[in-house]
């Protein structure tokens, strides 16, 4: 797709209210964040990041589009010849022939504009095959429009030829919610997975506001105090947008009585939890009214214990009904929890990649056993 070619409805509506700047597009509507997306890479916006959240701002291409119906950089399209009807004039001198033609000599040639090919469907299936294979074998697109819903379809039937050996293309979403992709292995090892994805959009919370809602409600489950809360819902924000072009979501389970935030990642599962740090502080006794004191109470700790403000965050991989791999990441002097947030994804996707290559190192040795 060029970055001249119309916009769809959805794009051109978004646009329009960016440009109105009436109400505006945040990191806050996280649902309109692959359209603005769509809309920046074609030039029409920007999404400058302040404080961890992005805001759209309209550029002079989008303005330019609103006023004119296209890009500007759309190619001009080449004018029709129109023959005359009318009979032939009276023939022109030997001599104006000859400048006409001599003038003709000297003009450059008209350079034609080579039309991009259209790629094939092979080419649109290998393409959707190393999406998948990207995203941890399950692809989730956030409740696509129509007409990406129906270009996924498509690109879903050109797939099917094109999956490697031992594996077999799946997908769910066809006509409303978010569209799932699965590359499966053929021996039904990854059904249970692929069914507990596509069935949990029932049992779970998904929509990034939802879910700090849970937490704010009951956060029973973070040994945090409340001055601290705000924080840890600004961290769970970030977290969610920056897995969100990842394939990746924040929610918390319907059914368990404490909202407990889940990231799913590269095809896993991870429970994430916080703690703050406690710092000591000395111990002020109040001073005794009338009540009598006894001796076994007059003795007073010198310190005590009190929340630092500080935070650990630790994220523990889920495997069944328990839990696996963890790490922990935590404020430092130099950087707090919202600076590292890059790094804990980048440490995901390692050991997503670190847990694929296992299991086909195990596999491979399977068969020369065999």
């Amino acid at each position: 797709m060029h970055r001249w070619s119309p916009l769809n409805d959805r794009q051109l509506a978004l646009l329009t209210r960016i440009g109105e700047g009436v109400e505006p597009v945040t990191s806050d509507a996280p649902e309109l964040a692959l359209t603005a997306r769509a809309l920046k890479e074609r030039g029409h916006i920007t999404m400058p990041k302040e404080g961890g959240t992005w805001r759209a701002e309209i550029t002079e291409v989008g303005r330019y589009y609103l006023q004119h119906g296209h890009h500007p950089d759309r190619p001009d399209p080449a004018p029709r010849k129109i023959r005359s009807a009318t009979a032939p004039g009276p023939k022109k001198p030997e001599s104006d022939r000859a400048e006409e033609k001599a003038a003709a000599e000297q003009k450059p040639p008209v350079q034609s504009v080579a039309k991009a090919p259209r790629p094939s469907p092979a080419d649109i299936g290998r393409a959707l095959i190393t999406e998948v294979q990207q995203a941890g074998r399950f692809l989730r697109v956030p409740n696509p429009d129509e007409t990406a819903r129906a270009r996924y379809r498509r690109a879903f039937d050109a797939a099917r030829q094109c999956a490697p050996a031992g594996y077999h293309l799946k997908y769910s979403g066809r006509t409303k919610g978010d569209f799932f992709l699965g590359l499966l292995r053929v021996t039904g090892e990854d059904d249970t997975e692929w069914n507990r994805i596509r069935l949990a959009r029932s049992r779970v919370i998904t929509d990034v506001d939802d879910v700090l809602a849970a937490v704010t409600t009951d956060h029973s489950a973070f040994e945090i105090s409340d001055g601290v809360l705000p924080r840890v819902l600004s961290l769970l924000r970030l977290i969610a947008e920056q897995a969100l072009p990842l394939h990746g979501e924040v929610a918390v389970s319907k059914k368990r009585r404490q909202a407990r935030p889940l990231l799913t990642i590269h095809g896993r599962t991870y429970e994430i939890t916080f703690k703050e740090r406690q710092k000591q502080v000395r111990y002020v006794p109040k001073p005794e009214g009338r009540r009598r004191t006894y001796d076994w109470q007059r003795v007073v700790p010198a310190q005590r214990f009190e929340p630092s403000g500080e935070l650990e965050m630790v994220l523990a991989q889920q495997q069944g009904y328990q839990y696996g791999w963890k790490k922990e990441w935590a404020d430092t002097e130099k950087k707090p929890l919202e600076d590292q947030i890059g790094s804990v994804l980048r440490a995901l996707r390692a050991r997503a990649d670190e847990q694929e290559r296992a299991r086909l190192e195990r596999e491979a040795e399977q068969r020369r056993q065999n």
